[in-house]
């Protein structure tokens, strides 16, 4: 009887051991998705703006084209 009350400690010791091993690798994981989930919505963010300023930065280009047609027309240059 006692070999089992021994083995019983010794078996719940090591459980308890592997679920404090299992919890502190599980909140380490948890920590990485985190920055992970962190990194892709800064670069979601990164890719809208940068969207946006190459339509702005297109829509400069269409204007200088215009402009300089226009002056073309007023120089008579081809």
């Amino acid at each position: 009887m006692d070999e089992n009350i021994l083995k019983y400690i010794a078996t719940k010791q090591d459980l308890d051991d592997m679920r404090g091993e299992f919890s502190h690798s599980f909140d380490v994981v948890l920590t990485h998705l985190d920055e992970i989930s962190l990194v892709v919505k800064r670069m979601d963010q990164e890719r809208v703006f940068t969207f946006e300023y190459v339509k702005r930065l297109a829509a400069d280009v269409d204007k200088n084209h215009r402009d300089i047609d226009r002056i073309k027309d007023i120089l008579k240059i081809s």
